[in-house]
């Protein structure tokens, strides 16, 4: 039987559609896939969803991919934390938009 451990599940929403409409080059979407499994050991992509935000008044639109990796809390905690906004800032630049939608939680797992 494997030893549950403290985890973190680490969230990142990105867009398949820059805001002009135009689809996010797959070979992008391919980058960003091996920059989580280079640097987590591992990912999961859920299906495409749709995400709706309104900013002064302005209702954004997009379809999105949603990436998702477990961390040991205290890689998270000691490494990972700190990094994220810079991350999200990198995403940012390479998806062309406005913000990125992260988020983590803790969970408990093997």
């Amino acid at each position: 039987m494997q030893k549950l451990q403290n985890k973190i599940k680490l969230h990142f929403k990105l867009p398949i559609y820059y805001n002009n409409g135009k689809p996010v080059e797959e070979q992008k979407l391919v980058d960003v896939k091996n920059y989580f499994i280079d640097t987590y050991g591992g990912l999961t992509v859920d299906s495409k969803s749709e995400g709706f935000w309104n900013d002064d008044g302005v209702l954004f639109t997009n379809q999105i991919l949603e990436y998702s990796v477990f961390i040991a809390k205290n890689r998270f905690d000691r490494e990972v934390k700190r990094i994220i906004p810079k991350q999200l800032e990198i995403f940012r630049k390479q998806f062309k938009q406005i913000g990125i939608f992260c988020y983590y939680h803790p969970v408990v797992s093997t």
